[in-house]
């Protein structure tokens, strides 16, 4: 089934949203210092992963997984009070 974009109320193109994980806490200010040195102390971790969806108006949606799989990050994403690494999220209305 498709949907005009007026119909369409959160759409969630190919977000993305990576963590950057350091060893110990002083590699977070080291890494500005000098990155080629401490590069290998640092490691991604990528919380979502190329997500992609359309929720239409009036739709009522669950948003369910394991623990540490992106639910509160994606929802975070969604409200805004979270940036995405990659991606774009459009919300028409409130």
């Amino acid at each position: 089934m498709s949907f005009n974009n007026n119909e369409i109320m959160i759409k969630v193109e190919n977000v993305t949203k990576e963590y950057k994980i350091y060893r110990k806490p002083i590699h977070k200010i080291l890494i500005n210092l000098a990155p080629k040195l401490y590069e290998s102390k640092v490691s991604n971790f990528k919380a979502l992963n190329n997500i992609s969806l359309e929720i239409p108006k009036g739709s009522t949606v669950g948003i369910v997984g394991r623990n540490g799989s992106g639910k509160s990050t994606l929802l975070q994403i969604i409200t805004g009070t979270l940036n995405p690494t990659h991606g774009n999220v459009k919300i028409n209305g409130r």
